[in-house]
């Protein structure tokens, strides 16, 4: 298991994001969008650490997609 911290300046309700972990973030983006998976913006790109993007199910909870950039074996 790995957790993983953000830093919210206000606080926020409902903050809590599942994240799914994958080996190739632009392949699954890409097959998602094509069958309408909205996304909240570009991927964002952490250097050495890792890359994520942010995407809403059908009831507008937010997911994540995360790939490890980092040498760290799993």
């Amino acid at each position: 298991m790995t957790i993983g911290l953000g830093e919210h300046v206000e606080p926020v309700l409902g903050n809590c994001v599942r994240v799914f972990e994958i080996s190739d973030i632009d392949d699954a983006r890409q097959k998602m969008e094509r069958f309408g998976i909205k996304f909240d913006g570009d991927t964002i790109v952490v250097e050495g650490m890792v890359r994520t993007a942010t995407f809403y199910d059908t009831d507008g909870n937010a997911l994540m997609l995360a790939q490890d950039l980092s040498d760290t074996p799993h």
